[in-house]
């Protein structure tokens, strides 16, 4: 089992190797390309991307452009320093590693790759070295603050397969330990972008269907499986994601834009001061939503068997809630589980500790409950 990502790695290399890629994921390391020095140098040139990266592994013979039909050690030449460069800046140091097959290049070239007091090998061959690559990373980023942070929040960053996506978390979560993250506006645009990719990632994993297309509409489904399935989308969940849509959609815009006065306070009472809390509990509302998130399946066919266990909940109701354990609830003197209500039998007396199994599911003819609890069920007790 692959460990949390807690080490972000960029690797700039043509044709990277499957199996190293697969043994840096296993080492709890999130790894990101680029097949070509120039467009390398572009990511790294990038503020969010050089903040969030800790590792930098470069390859000797790679292409210059993408473009370029072949890769030649010209590439690691003539821009490789300009890597290095971004690498040792003055606000950050990255520690970079050179990994190569080392053979077929000018011996010079490979002996000209600068020495730092922090290097432990000149160069990495792929065929020998990759775990001492590995540990060497690890080793040389156990002390960065970016660690200490994924690590604080081990988990979340296991969600986020893009670098766009990994950044703009990472960015989120670096500003909301800064002093004036509490008069901060800037993060509800980006605490909105992360609410889509939320509803996008429920989507790619079963939860939503694909006319799901928007947080409004992730907000809708949520509620309406929550009515009818408490288990797989619990209260809290509804209540987060419904704060959360409000209040970085009321944030994302200025006050200034309200055409009616008093519609949009969020963005001048935290810029003014008087919401010194908002901006944090509405990223902690965030995470508590990503950290749920990933309890949905990963794998192709447990993806497909959660659609169609989403499907029967709105589709066949009856089928979903035949033979189902459950805990019951009471709710103006009426035990049910979602929307099938039970009538307590003297024998067997209820709590909402209790495990029970629903069966004989069919339509509500109690004329007060059959609005509300459109279904009814026996119960029995589970033992």
């Amino acid at each position: 089992m692959s460990k949390h990502r807690d080490i972000v790695v960029f690797w700039i290399d043509e044709a990277p190797l499957q199996d190293f890629s697969e043994r840096l994921a296993n080492a709890g390391m999130q790894v990101f390309h680029a097949d070509n020095y120039v467009d390398g140098i572009q990511w790294l040139s990038n503020p969010k991307n050089i903040a969030m990266c800790d590792a930098v592994i470069l390859d000797v013979n790679c292409k210059i452009h993408h473009s370029d039909e072949q890769e030649s050690p010209d590439s690691f030449r003539d821009y490789a320093y300009r890597v290095l460069n971004r690498c040792e800046g003055e606000d950050k140091h990255i520690p970079w590693f050179v990994f190569t097959n080392s053979s077929g290049y000018v011996d010079a070239l490979l002996s000209a790759i600068p020495m730092r007091e922090w290097t432990r090998k000149q160069f990495y061959k792929k065929d020998t070295d990759q775990q001492a690559l590995i540990n060497d990373i690890r080793e040389l980023t156990k002390h960065s603050d970016n660690v200490a942070l994924r690590e604080r929040y081990a988990g979340i960053f296991d969600l986020c397969d893009d670098e766009a996506t990994c950044a703009r978390l990472f960015d989120i979560l670096r500003k909301i330990d800064e002093p004036d993250c509490a008069t901060d506006t800037t993060l509800f645009n980006a605490l909105r972008k992360m609410l889509a990719f939320a509803v996008s990632y429920g989507r790619a994993h079963g939860l939503f269907s694909t006319d799901v297309d928007s947080a409004y509409e992730a907000l809708k489904r949520l509620r309406e499986i929550h009515e009818l399935d408490p288990q797989t989308v619990s209260s809290y969940i509804v209540t987060n994601f419904e704060s959360l849509y409000d209040s970085v959609n009321n944030g994302s815009h200025s006050a200034h834009e309200d055409p009616e006065e008093g519609t949009l306070s969020v963005d001048a009472d935290v810029l003014s001061g008087d919401a010194p809390y908002l901006t944090r509990t509405c990223v902690f509302q965030l995470l508590t939503i990503l950290n749920w998130l990933r309890r949905l399946p990963t794998k192709a066919q447990e993806i497909e068997l959660m659609q169609k266990y989403i499907d029967m909940i709105f589709n066949n109701p009856v089928e979903f809630y035949e033979n189902r354990e459950c805990y019951l609830q009471r709710d103006n003197d009426v035990w049910h589980y979602g929307r099938c209500a039970v009538m307590e039998h003297d024998r067997y007396p209820l709590s909402e500790t209790t495990l029970v199994r629903l069966f004989l599911v069919r339509p509500n003819s109690n004329y007060t409950t059959k609005k509300q609890y459109p279904f009814f069920a026996r119960y029995e007790i589970v033992k």
